[in-house]
């Protein structure tokens, strides 16, 4: 298991990622014009990183504006698909073997961001009641930050056309990761709400994730694990979860989060609190063997924080880093 945090090319958060010990970093990339993420600018940020002594594993996420007409199925898509499958192809002769995607039309959801938490600390929450009543609110993009999302939607998406549109996705891009030597992770939908504002969301039950994994079958299209989102699922039992996709070799890239609640309603709380047994869940990684990059994913707000959670993701990093060390000592031989 390779801990990582999600980090940029500053060398104040560099020298954060050195001082907590990382060896490997999670980043994204901005959408460019040309809808590419050229050779080029991959090299230069993968040679950033290499410089301050981490490895970039994978690239988190594939900028929605890239690919948002393949999701939503309309004209242009096929341009897209042609873009996308020349970022993979830089990806592979990068080094760079894993693309997280998501296959949210309308991104992520959340209804509140309040001092509920323990000590006064900051949770996230979901809470369906509250979407309902206020569903354009609840989209997690409208938030600020610079951060922006293609499109609302102007028509209902019914969950056969999103799965069509996600499978013509797969059967153009998989064999162009196959030959790159990329694998494709999704992530699932967070939250995993069935639909929302009339549009499909697929990706939110074990039986979803199987789906996609069955739908182009293939050594390089699998999921990225987000452990938080897929212990809200209603009534999952996270350590079989786990189990059930690490055995079968699908989880590519995994992220550490440990929520208390599940669907309709759920927190984004400490590691420590969340209803997931986590040293279970860590054992339960090592047991089926998977030797990939764990981002911690997502924290909760703290006192005097800085804008990139430093203090926040620092407990949670000496958390994993506990866990993993412990289990070592106590389970040599299953180390992955």
């Amino acid at each position: 298991m390779k801990i990582a945090l999600f980090s940029g090319t500053d060398e104040e958060g560099l020298q954060f990622l050195r001082q907590l010990g990382l060896r490997h970093v999670v980043h994204g990339l901005p959408a460019t014009a040309n809808g590419i993420l050229d050779y080029d600018l991959l090299a230069r940020t993968r040679d950033t990183f290499a410089h301050a002594g981490l490895e970039w594993d994978v690239i988190e996420n594939l900028p929605a504006e890239h690919y948002d007409q393949v999701m939503f199925g309309l004209p242009g898509r096929d341009q897209q698909l042609e873009r996308i499958a020349a970022t993979v192809r830089h990806m592979g002769r990068a080094g760079i073997g894993v693309l997280q995607y998501q296959w949210m039309l309308l991104g992520g959801l959340r209804t509140e961001y309040t001092p509920t938490g323990r000590g006064g600390s900051r949770y996230p929450r979901f809470d369906l009641s509250v979407a309902q009543r206020y569903p354009a609110a609840a989209l997690d993009w409208l938030g600020g930050g610079g951060k922006r999302y293609p499109r609302l939607p102007d028509h209902s998406l019914s969950a056969d056309e999103v799965w069509d549109n996600l499978v013509y996705f797969l059967e153009h891009l998989v064999p162009v990761a196959e030959e790159a030597g990329v694998r494709l992770a999704a992530h699932p939908d967070d939250a995993p709400v069935p639909e929302y504002m009339g549009v499909a969301r697929i990706l939110t039950s074990l039986a979803g994730l199987q789906r996609l994994i069955d739908a182009v079958p293939s050594p390089n299209s699998g999921l990225g694990f987000c452990q938080g989102t897929i212990a809200t699922m209603a009534g999952v039992d996270m350590i079989e979860a786990i189990r059930h996709f690490g055995r079968q070799g699908k989880i590519f890239f995994a992220h550490f989060r440990n929520p208390r609640g599940q669907m309709p309603c759920f927190d984004e709380v400490f590691p420590d609190e969340g209803d997931t047994d986590m040293v279970a869940a860590v054992r339960a990684y090592r047991e089926v063997g998977f030797d990939g990059v764990m981002r911690i994913d997502h924290c909760p707000g703290v006192v005097n924080d800085n804008a990139r959670a430093d203090r926040s993701f620092a407990f949670q990093v000496g958390y994993l880093k506990g866990l993993v060390q412990a289990l070592d000592q106590l389970d040599p031989g299953q180390g992955a």
